[in-house]
């Protein structure tokens, strides 16, 4: 069921080999002839889940396991590897939801990356467990629904991480260096941060090599953290941009995220040969740089400029 370092693909010969993957559809979803509704406020769909990236594995359930789950519930989990790494994804036998035509009440989804629009690895529902799913990179992202009607035992998964082969010839990545340790959960590398402001101003990667946070050999794992004035926005202009592994992003990359670095404010990422100007909708910006010891050559240089929309008066 896939293979970490080549993506996943969906076709007609993975829903032959594996009765239960079911490929994600968007038509509305009707049981009995009539559409499910919620009967109150109560009754709206409860948020749960957690981000799991506990360095030596671990496991996670639907609620109440191995009790019923309980109705209208959506629990979001996303798995973290380490860089270099992929994830390897097993249900415990002992496994029920109910069963539906193509899974389209409850469920389960996985997604091969971080996010609810990642391609699509398949719905599972029914009394048999998922086969053994991979990851073809550092994330999957799943997803535990439960409508309003018929609940059953639910799941228990458990991961673990697995070398990935894309980097079979670079072996394993030394721990990144800088200054300072950060508070992590769980893989705690130590910290390569600046902190920049004011109404407009450079970013640039040589930085790293200026402020000896890395020597030239090292990997390294960089961000950018750029506040504006109050009630502005960023622009975001690259002056200079090249990633010596070009289309390589899981060695170089530059991120750029909107009012956060968390993976759901991502606003952009490059690894080709162009990087494009980025507006920003807040007045925090933040930039990553990823490059593994093989890709030191990658470099950017960036303009930032704060604004304020202005807004025309009535007369």
């Amino acid at each position: 069921m896939g293979t970490c370092g080549r993506g996943w693909g969906v076709g007609p010969k993975e829903s032959a080999v594996v009765a239960s993957l079911i490929i994600l559809h968007l038509s509305g979803a009707t049981k009995k002839g009539t559409e499910k509704q919620t009967t109150s406020e109560t009754q709206k769909s409860v948020q749960c889940g957690t981000w799991t990236k506990h360095a030596e594995g671990g496991i996670f359930t639907s609620p109440n396991y191995p009790s019923k789950y309980p109705p209208d519930r959506e629990c979001i989990y996303i798995i973290e590897a380490a860089p270099r790494q992929c994830i390897e994804l097993y249900f415990d036998e002992k496994y029920s939801i109910e069963p539906s035509w193509e899974c389209k009440f409850d469920h389960i989804e996985v997604r091969d990356g971080p996010f609810g629009f990642s391609p699509i690895i398949g719905r599972f529902c029914g009394q048999q467990n998922p086969p053994v799913i991979k990851s073809s990179g550092r994330f999957l992202w799943i997803k535990f629904f439960a409508d309003g009607e018929l609940e059953s035992m639910g799941f228990s998964a458990r991961y673990n991480f697995t070398p990935d082969p894309d980097f079979k010839d670079l072996g394993v990545l030394k721990p990144l260096p800088a200054p300072f340790l950060y508070v992590c959960l769980a893989f705690c590398y130590l910290a390569c941060e600046f902190e920049m402001g004011g109404p407009e101003g450079i970013v640039e990667s040589i930085q790293i090599m200026k402020e000896g946070k890395a020597s030239a050999s090292e990997a390294v794992d960089c961000k950018w953290y750029i506040r504006a004035p109050p009630r502005s926005k960023i622009y975001l202009r690259f002056l200079d941009y090249e990633m010596q592994n070009s289309n390589e992003c899981k060695r170089n990359f530059v991120a750029v995220y909107d009012g956060s670095s968390s993976v759901e404010d991502l606003r952009a990422k490059f690894c080709s040969t162009v990087a494009n100007d980025v507006m920003l909708r807040t007045g925090l910006g933040v930039i990553r740089l990823w490059a593994d010891e093989g890709s030191r050559n990658s470099r950017f240089q960036m303009l930032f400029t704060s604004f304020q929309e202005r807004r025309l008066a009535l007369s």
